[in-house]
């Protein structure tokens, strides 16, 4: 009886050992199993058109059609963009990202991806973004937004605050270095505006969409452009209103740039201040008109060697 008992507890012994073994695990192991469900609990999102979203904690396989140069800027790799943004960017950014179509996402080539989330912009039409839902998880946001303004909204979006303020110090600390170096180059006070020539037309934005050039570089707005809240059209007429000490200008096609060359042949804009002092700047399109963290280091750096020129 004695030896049955024996039997019986050294069996029951190892069948507990197997379970501790299968399902226990140390308390370390178990601390760190917690860790990593909580991580990967959902979260609720509101989006921009007040839609509630669930959505991971901190997003990995993420589609961007729109906001590539901000989850670029915090880290992300994104597993899916648009080739309107893959062919603005170097190489070595774009590298190992799959093209979902061109300037219109398509769906099948979302689905191969498998992403748990993908960010649009809310200009996006609805029905769009509710057949992208129904592949996964995906949150609009809003459109127009200031660079930083959206840089920590897809931070908050995608659990990279951390890596947002990394990218904040470092940009912080590049500011400084770009000041001091077209310091002997700028007079105290001096103004600044940037026109976008597009087919025929002339354009003109809020001061908010271009942070390097009024803040970064602390040049001043005119106040004619600081009036300036909405995407604005000038005839050439007012052209010298809007002006400045310095214009940085830019040209979305290759008509704006033949308009452009006929135009400095008038006297309304030969006749300008800073034609005449040389403080005109053409700068890429590409890089000034799309605005977003990432671009914003690349326009720091250009703006640098546009003024030095």
């Amino acid at each position: 009886m004695k030896k049955k008992l024996l039997y019986m507890t050294a069996g029951f012994v190892v069948l507990i050992s197997i379970l501790a073994a299968c399902g226990g695990g140390t308390e370390e192991q178990n601390a760190g199993e917690d860790e990593t469900n909580q991580g990967d609990s959902p979260r609720t999102y509101t989006d921009s058109l007040d839609r509630e979203v669930e959505i991971p904690e901190r997003p990995e396989d993420i589609v961007t059609i729109n906001y590539f140069g901000e989850a670029r800027a915090l880290g992300i790799t994104p597993v899916g963009a648009l080739d309107y943004d893959l062919n603005k960017y170097d190489e070595d950014v774009t590298e190992g990202i799959k093209s979902v179509g061109s300037e219109q996402a398509d769906a099948e080539k979302i689905i191969s991806l498998d992403p748990d989330l993908i960010i649009v912009s809310d200009y996006r039409e609805a029905e769009a973004i509710e057949s992208f839902q129904k592949i996964a998880p995906t949150v609009a946001l809003p459109f127009g937004a200031a660079p930083l303004d959206q840089l920590e909204t897809v931070a908050e979006l995608t659990g990279r605050e951390e890596e947002k303020e990394e990218w904040m110090e470092q940009y912080e600390a590049d500011v400084e270095e770009a000041r001091e170096e077209i310091a002997p180059y700028v007079e105290d006070g001096e103004t600044a505006v940037v026109m976008q020539f597009y087919e025929k037309n002339i354009h003109m934005y809020s001061t908010e969409t271009f942070p390097t050039i009024y803040n970064a570089a602390q040049f001043e707005p005119t106040e004619k452009a600081a009036e300036i809240t909405e995407p604005a059209t000038l005839s050439e007429e007012v052209i010298p209103e809007y002006s400045a000490d310095r214009i940085f200008v830019m040209f979305a096609d290759t008509t704006a740039e033949e308009n452009f060359e006929e135009l400095s042949e008038k006297s309304i804009w030969s006749g300008l201040p800073a034609v005449q002092n040389g403080k005109v700047h053409v700068v890429d399109n590409d890089y000034w008109s799309d605005f977003n963290a990432t671009f914003m280091e690349w326009q720091l750096d250009d703006l640098v060697e546009k003024v030095k020129e």
